[in-house]
């Protein structure tokens, strides 16, 4: 079949991917283009819900609780990390803290407080959160496989796709939910459409061919199969943001050591979810503490050859 990124159609490979995260254990073929480097799934099932169980799936698994607005306190110090502001207050409250990542993609998007962000796949809402703990004033998430929408003033959460969106945004953030779209061409090309003129498009997600594939193949979890309809290469990345008329301003390879520990686990028959995962029971993994740390080491050093699993692509639609 053609390439969803580029079109190609010759000398591409087939690949039997099995349902790992979940440990259902079912295949799927997937197919690596020859030209792109980019990797795409072949067969969907008809039905994907039983693959984002709400009881199940990562990103629902947490529950929003009401918060409280942030105070003086905490806005002056996001003001002083985030925008340099000098202030003897934000200095110390800054003093020995470490900034989360979140503070970065803000920083690395010229996000201002004020400014209307929109999470694409928000899941429970729990970045929002963290953003609104910052002092962002303006939130909204949505995701399609919720089970209905929320309402928590400053932060709205709707179960909706991007084309049932009108409103315009200064930040679109897509992390690791734009390798779920079936067209991510035209998903872009919204994404676009909603952005005011000057705003960013932040893209997180998996990236084909480097560590994780050459070293684990089908049982990489950045396939993840049956979720992730495509994985791009860095190529296949580059070539959808400028057809869709994108301004690729940063690329950052941001994987975790979640990368090379869950792909271990599957390649020992441990789903995510097993009593034995270190994401379940960390005291009853597999692992040493030696091996993990050596994990991290790893991963960080990928990251440095911009060879790692996962990147961050800052896009921003010119004015």
């Amino acid at each position: 079949m053609n390439c969803i990124i580029c079109n190609n159609d010759s000398n591409n490979q087939i690949f039997r991917i099995k349902e790992l995260q979940l440990g259902l254990g079912e295949e799927f073929d997937y197919q690596l283009c020859d030209q792109c480097g980019s990797m795409q799934l072949v067969n969907p099932p008809p039905d994907f819900s039983r693959y984002y169980p709400n009881e199940d799936y990562y990103s629902f698994k947490m529950e929003m609780k009401k918060i409280k607005k942030p105070g003086w306190l905490r806005t002056t110090k996001t003001k002083h990390l985030l925008y340099g502001q000098r202030s003897l207050a934000g200095k110390l409250l800054s003093i020995g803290y470490k900034e989360p990542e979140y503070y970065g993609w803000m920083k690395n998007a010229h996000t201002q407080l004020t400014d209307a962000i929109l999470d694409v796949g928000c899941g429970n809402g729990s970045l929002l959160t963290k953003l609104y703990k910052m002092g962002f004033t303006n939130l909204t998430g949505i995701d399609p496989f919720i089970n209905s929408d929320h309402n928590y003033g400053a932060i709205k959460i709707f179960k909706k796709e991007m084309d049932d969106l009108r409103q315009k945004f200064d930040l679109i953030m897509m992390h690791h939910s734009f390798e779920h779209m079936f067209d991510p061409s035209r998903a872009l090309r919204k994404a676009l459409e909603l952005l005011n003129a000057g705003g960013y498009l932040l893209v997180r997600l998996p990236i084909m061919g480097n560590y994780g594939w050459h070293k684990y193949k089908t049982y990489w979890c950045g396939i993840d199969a049956p979720r992730h309809i495509f994985i791009p290469s860095e190529k296949g990345m580059r070539m959808l943001a400028e057809q869709a008329g994108f301004t690729i301003k940063k690329i950052e390879y941001d994987s975790t050591d979640y990368v090379i520990w869950s792909s271990e686990q599957y390649i020992k028959g441990i789903s995510l979810y097993a009593p034995n995962s270190y994401m379940v029971n960390k005291k009853n993994s597999v692992f040493s503490k030696e091996e993990l740390n050596d994990f991290k080491k790893k991963v960080s050093l990928e990251n440095q050859k911009n060879n790692a699993d996962t990147a961050a692509f800052y896009l921003k639609k010119e004015d």
